[in-house]
């Protein structure tokens, strides 16, 4: 007997095939366009110590995403970067958020919860960290710039 004129073959071909298309089906029913920031209140302004605005930060709630808009040119010391962390006020630990941009927009994926504290009271803080960020959960290097979250956004 071939193996295609198998009963268990054609079983697990269609067992196989039903699961791929119902895949398919969850990919597109959840794909969406990326958010538009433009449109997204700005939850923060990260400024230098003459308050000269540096980066500007967007909440896509809905998008679990946050866009950090680079306002004016801030080099990192050498070999090293900016990175965004969240304090919230009954906080222990910070949460890690990402690396900022030197220029330009940067999209940055946020968890749900995260995205939920980045509504409320808060401050973010930007540390200089080695290439790539923060090698532990907490920060490993100094703090430069702070900036208050706009809860009313």
């Amino acid at each position: 007997m071939k193996f295609w004129d198998s009963q268990l073959f054609w079983r697990r071909t269609t067992g196989v095939l039903a699961i791929l298309s119902l895949a398919l089906l969850v990919a597109a029913i959840i794909a969406r366009d990326p958010p538009e920031f433009s449109s997204m209140p700005v939850i923060a302004v990260v400024r230098d110590g003459e308050q000269h605005p540096i980066w500007a930060v967007h909440l896509a709630r809905a998008a679990h995403q946050i866009a950090a808009d680079s306002l004016r040119a801030q080099p990192a010391p050498a070999g090293h970067v900016f990175q965004l962390w969240l304090s919230v006020p009954d906080g222990v630990a910070l949460h890690q958020l990402g690396l900022l941009p030197q220029s330009g927009r940067k999209r940055i994926a946020v968890s749900p919860r995260d995205a939920r504290l980045l509504m409320g009271a808060g401050e973010l803080m930007v540390t200089i960290e080695p290439p790539g960020g923060s090698p532990g959960p907490a920060p490993s290097g100094a703090t430069v710039f702070r900036a208050t979250l706009d809860s009313s956004g």
